[in-house]
């Protein structure tokens, strides 16, 4: 099921063009993407949401069985997350939904998942206060994401890759994650390296 709205925001009409070449793009990091989705994906409990879903390649990790709403900004993105829908032995439902103006209800949630994210999302803290608004109390943040690296070496190389995966929809691949969770209000419980400290795997709690 796909619930659209309408939107003209400049990131889903950049993520819209990028879509349909964005899976044969991803599939050169997927197998490194899917191992550590399918580890951290088994901690979902109850009701889940999903954020920047794009083309639904994280389906196939979830265990099975599960309740769950995947958003993305992009029409184009969720028109080809439908075919792995369909493919998924649970419940799907598909929402064009902006992180930063979420349209769900205080607390409904128990789990958030979201995977490489918040390195487009224009105002994180304002999209991370979002998700800690729709999580349930006592519910969890599961996260993969980039991450500002300590070494200062390949700090500057990946603030000089900015310009080129800036075309793919990437807009920041070396922002502070963690501090940015805790200004919004998030615990952290687990925080672990998963490429060097480029990445990592975050549970996050209210």
């Amino acid at each position: 099921m796909l619930k659209t709205g309408a939107h003209s925001d400049p990131a889903e009409l950049r993520f819209d063009k990028v879509a349909r070449f964005y899976d044969a793009v991803n599939s050169i990091v997927e197998p490194f993407s899917s191992r550590h989705r399918k580890r951290i994906l088994s901690k979902v409990r109850g009701s889940i949401l999903e954020i920047g879903v794009g083309t639904g390649c994280s389906f196939k990790d979830y265990p099975p069985g599960q309740s769950i709403v995947a958003v993305d900004i992009s029409q184009g993105m969720l028109s080809r997350a439908e075919e792995k829908r369909r493919q998924y032995d649970g419940s799907i439902e598909l929402r064009r939904e902006d992180v930063q103006n979420l349209s769900f209800r205080d607390e409904s949630f128990d789990t958030i998942f979201c995977s490489w994210v918040f390195c487009s999302v224009t105002d994180p803290i304002r999209g991370l206060s979002q998700l800690r608004r729709v999580l349930k109390k006592g519910g969890q943040l599961l996260m993969l994401e980039h991450v500002r690296t300590k070494n200062r070496i390949l700090g500057y190389v990946m603030d000089g890759l900015k310009p080129l995966v800036a075309r793919v929809g990437i807009d920041n691949t070396n922002r502070n994650t963690i501090e940015y969770l805790r200004k919004a209000g998030f615990k952290i419980e687990e925080e672990r390296n998963i490429a060097y400290d480029m990445a990592k795997a975050i549970v996050a709690v209210k």
